[in-house]
């Protein structure tokens, strides 16, 4: 592998289907509630907030592996920041969700990433740096 390695970032057309497809069959769901028509048109309005909210333009629009201990993002306000990614990140085969802190920042991030969002090389260049880099820290109370 040879660093750096540049990933934009596209969108997701199948997480797009899938996000409006789950909120579709949500808000049909509490159409066929015998609920108050008040209750039901609250519950119509937060499903469509959370809809918004999900396809939203994200946050992140590209990652850079500069390294063994290099990860960064371009944010969309054009920064460039350090990223730490965390143990608790899940990959696999058709699936990433990268859990991350942004430079030094407390608060934790997810970051859903899908095949369709970047070139398969790139993909599987993001999958093994992840699976070499996020290694579980052991907690002393659950150790055996």
């Amino acid at each position: 592998m040879q660093f750096p390695v540049s990933i934009e970032l596209q969108g997701s057309r199948l997480l797009t289907l899938l996000l409006v497809l789950l909120h579709t069959l949500a808000a049909g769901s509490v159409i066929a509630l015998p609920w108050d028509w008040l209750l039901r048109c609250v519950l119509l309005l937060v499903i469509g907030w959370s809809l918004w909210h999900s396809l939203r333009p994200p946050r992140i629009l590209g990652l850079r592996i500069s390294g063994q201990d290099g990860l960064d993002a371009l944010l969309a306000d054009g920064n460039r920041v350090a990223l730490t990614a965390l143990p608790d990140s899940t990959v696999f085969t058709r699936l990433i969700v990268l859990r991350f802190r942004i430079g030094e920042e407390k608060q934790v991030s997810s970051l859903a990433l899908l095949p369709d969002q970047m070139s398969a090389e790139q993909f599987r260049w993001l999958r093994l740096w992840l699976r070499w880099h996020t290694e579980p820290k052991e907690d002393a109370g659950t150790a055996f």
